[in-house]
């Protein structure tokens, strides 16, 4: 008992501190400044590169509206930990593939994604890879959450489990962020263990970073970084409570105040009646929201997207993928 409260404090402890208000450094007030003029140009503009095989327009964008088992036991979808995680990497694997390849070539020279054996047909033709379609998901294989099984984000979602406290939401806000916590925890020890798996650990670095604040999330997406933001969204019926929380992939950044987003729950750009074409990485709706500075809860997040949903959405927590030198 004593062990667990222990424990208990411990994490408690780590989430206070994990919150204390940050200081404001000169790039911040200098991106601050540059955000109260409004310009949205195409050379403010930086998106992750595109790959030939098979990153065609970037980051992909895929979704985590495909199987109802899927679901959460709320009947909410909760796959968009895992799936961000699976854009972030599938990107990086694209980078290293071979560029004169395809997917269906049955050629795979870069083992962050690998063939996880689809249903035949592979999709698309004539062979089965890395880079097929099905690859990423089958909607024919059911997925089983308790043991390593199915396609990409599904054998993904076996390393990056989840940890949450949902009946607790809307009593008390800490709690909330301490199910941000621990699936943060999750998702670096999830996708460390992948790499490792991988044969790749000495190859990236995973950082989990609070409060981050918009001129860093810009200095990590230009370095050519995959970044995974946590979007929480505020409730003005409540106050001091949040409606929920949803995790989305950075494709790309206007350094004067706007985001694109690869979200595995919305298409605002590019609205898809069957979320399974996004498994082609050509389909992509990388959605474009903008930023302010003026954040209604600024001990937790120095900067919020107020169009994202009717009340606003702050970000929290970043968790940044780099590429060693």
């Amino acid at each position: 008992m004593k062990n667990k409260i222990c424990i208990i404090g411990i994490t408690c402890m780590l989430l206070l501190t994990s919150f204390v208000a940050l200081p404001v450094t000169s790039s911040d007030l200098e991106i601050f400044s540059k955000n109260h003029v409004k310009d949205d140009t195409e050379e403010n503009w930086y998106y992750l590169p595109s790959y030939p095989n098979y990153a065609p327009c970037g980051l992909p964008d895929f979704s985590e509206k495909q199987q109802e088992d899927w679901k959460k036991a709320s009947g909410m979808w909760g796959m968009c930990h895992v799936v961000s995680l699976a854009d972030i990497f599938w990107w990086f694997d694209s980078k290293h593939a071979d560029q004169n390849g395809s997917p269906g070539d049955g050629n795979d020279t870069y083992p962050l994604v690998q063939d996880y054996n689809a249903p035949e047909p592979p999709n698309p033709g004539s062979y089965s890879d890395d880079h097929n379609f099905n690859n990423v998901n089958d909607n024919s294989t059911p997925w089983n959450r308790f043991r390593k099984n199915g396609e990409f984000i599904e054998q993904l979602a076996w390393y990056v489990g989840r940890i949450e406290f949902s009946p607790f939401w809307e009593i008390f806000d800490p709690l909330f962020l301490l199910d941000d916590l621990f699936e943060i925890i999750h998702i670096c020890w999830g996708a460390r263990r992948w790499l490792r798996n991988c044969g790749l650990q000495n190859q990236f670095t995973i950082k989990c970073i609070p409060r981050p604040c918009f001129c860093l999330v810009n200095k990590y997406v230009r370095n050519n970084c995959g970044v995974m933001i946590g979007v929480n969204a505020l409730n003005s019926e409540k106050p001091f409570s949040f409606r929920w929380g949803h995790w989305v992939a950075v494709a790309g950044i206007n350094s004067n105040g706007q985001i694109a987003l690869s979200d595995p729950i919305r298409d605002e750009m590019n609205p898809s009646l069957d979320p399974a074409e996004h498994n082609n990485a050509s389909n992509v709706s990388h959605d474009i929201w903008a930023v302010n500075f003026n954040s209604p809860r600024p001990l937790l997040s120095s900067w919020w997207l107020p169009e994202y949903i009717a009340d606003g959405a702050i970000i929290v927590f970043a968790i940044v993928i780099s590429e060693r030198e």
